[in-house]
């Protein structure tokens, strides 16, 4: 079973920068049993990178649609798993305004990496969330 101080020295033992900039797809289940669930890997991610920027994708791409065309940055719920869906509620994470492949952030330059989205009509666009990553000074994403 893993603790939030073995998800930690993993995240060690591969050398992550924790000044850098981490985004995360993540799979609750293929992680395995944790003691504490969720919130136990999401605290050992954002003390991990305290120092530096957390991010993991927030998509609605399955439920914004003809049908429900409306995004709400602080309530619609994304469709990529549980650690997303309860980071992107957490005090100090911000969420970046694509409506199908918003991101959320925690750390260092949050706001200025998510600010743009909302501007592009591609998720993947440079100074979008996604475009950003592709950054030099973004290393570690």
């Amino acid at each position: 079973m893993y603790t939030k101080e073995s998800l930690m020295q993993q995240l060690e033992q591969l050398g992550m920068d924790r000044q850098g900039t981490l985004l995360i797809h993540s799979s609750m289940k293929s992680i395995g049993e944790v003691d504490g669930g969720a919130d136990t890997v999401l605290d050992a991610f954002s003390d991990y990178m305290k120092e530096g920027l957390l991010v993991l994708p927030t998509h609605t791409w399955s439920t914004i649609n003809a049908d429900n065309p409306v995004f709400h940055v602080e309530t619609s719920s994304c469709c990529v798993g549980i650690l997303p869906e309860l980071f992107r509620k957490r005090p100090g994470v911000v969420r970046s305004w694509h409506p199908t492949h918003s991101v959320a952030a925690l750390g260092r330059d949050a706001e200025a990496f998510t600010k743009d989205d909302h501007l592009f009509d591609t998720p993947c666009a440079r100074g979008s969330a996604w475009g950003n990553c592709s950054i030099e000074k973004r290393r570690s994403c």
